[in-house]
């Protein structure tokens, strides 16, 4: 299993923890989707790779399978 990993600064979650400023683990979907990210604020090594966000949420991730209700960005 992937272990998923959230921006502290603000909200991005992916699979790869070297895209983030500020990552802390997290242990499942749960734990972030349904809470507000900070995503008007994104950090700059994550703008390029977020390509879906959560429609009832708001988080932004770098995959589909990271946020629940999910629409693609680009």
């Amino acid at each position: 299993m992937n272990k998923i990993y959230e921006c502290e600064k603000c909200g991005v979650v992916t699979h790869e923890r070297d895209h983030l400023c500020v990552p802390k683990s997290v242990d499942t979907m749960d734990t972030y989707c349904g809470s507000t990210g900070n995503v008007s604020n994104m950090c700059d090594s994550i703008r390029e790779n977020a390509k879906f966000t959560c429609v009832t949420c708001g988080r932004t991730a770098e995959k589909a399978d990271l946020v629940c209700d999910t629409i693609k960005l680009h």
